[in-house]
C-alpha cells in the first residue's frame, strides 16, 4: 500500500534524475525533438512498476471478500458465545424457579410445624391442668407421702365405715401370713 502512494522503493531517486525539470525541456536529450530511448524505457519501467503495485478491481474484490469472511467468522463466534450464554442463563433461570418452589414448600412446612408445635404445647398445658384437677384434698383426711391410691381408698373406706382389723382375700380365703 505504501508503494501505491509513494511508488516503489528506490524508484523516486531514479525517476527524479530521468524526468525533466520543466515541461519545455526534452526527456533525456539536449535537443528539442529528440527522445532518448534509454530514458523512455526507464519511464516505461517506472510506469509498469507503479501499475503493478496498484490494486486492481480483482485485488480489491478479493480483499473485500477476505474481510467479509473474517467478519462473518467473528460474528459466528460471537453468536456461538451468545447461544452458550443463553443456554446457561436458561439453566440458571430454571434452577431459580425450582429453588423458589422448594423455598415455598419449606416455608409452608415450617409454618405447619410451628402450628403443630403450638398445638402440642397447648395440649401439654391442658393435660397438666387436667392432672391437677384430680389432686383434690379432702379436709379432715390426713395425706401421707408415698401412699398408693389403693391404700388411700382402703383407709378411707375403713375409716368411714368404722371397720377396723378386717382384711380379707378376694376369694374369701385367709391371706397367707408372711
Amino acid at each position: 500500500m505504501d508503494d501505491f502512494i509513494t511508488g516503489p522503493r528506490g524508484l523516486q531517486d531514479d525517476t527524479a534524475s530521468s524526468v525533466p525539470a520543466s515541461p519545455g525541456s526534452s526527456i533525456a536529450g539536449s535537443s528539442r525533438g529528440t527522445v532518448d530511448p534509454a530514458a523512455l524505457s526507464q519511464i516505461s519501467m517506472d510506469i509498469a512498476a507503479i501499475s503493478s503495485s496498484m490494486l486492481t478491481r480483482r485485488d480489491k474484490s478479493e480483499m473485500v471478500a477476505e474481510l467479509q469472511a473474517v467478519i462473518r467468522e467473528e460474528i459466528a463466534a460471537v453468536r456461538a458465545d451468545l447461544t452458550a450464554l443463553e443456554h446457561r442463563v436458561d439453566a440458571l433461570d430454571a434452577d431459580r424457579i425450582q429453588n423458589a418452589h422448594r423455598q415455598q414448600a419449606v416455608d409452608l412446612a415450617t409454618t405447619r410445624q410451628g402450628n403443630l408445635l403450638l398445638d402440642l404445647r397447648r395440649q401439654v398445658e391442658d393435660l397438666d391442668n387436667r392432672g391437677r384437677r384430680n389432686n383434690i384434698r379432702v379436709r379432715g383426711l390426713p395425706e401421707a407421702e408415698g401412699e398408693s391410691p389403693q391404700e388411700i381408698l382402703t383407709g378411707l373406706f375403713t375409716h368411714l365405715l368404722g371397720l377396723t382389723g378386717l382384711s380379707g382375700h378376694p376369694d374369701g380365703m385367709a391371706s397367707p401370713e408372711t
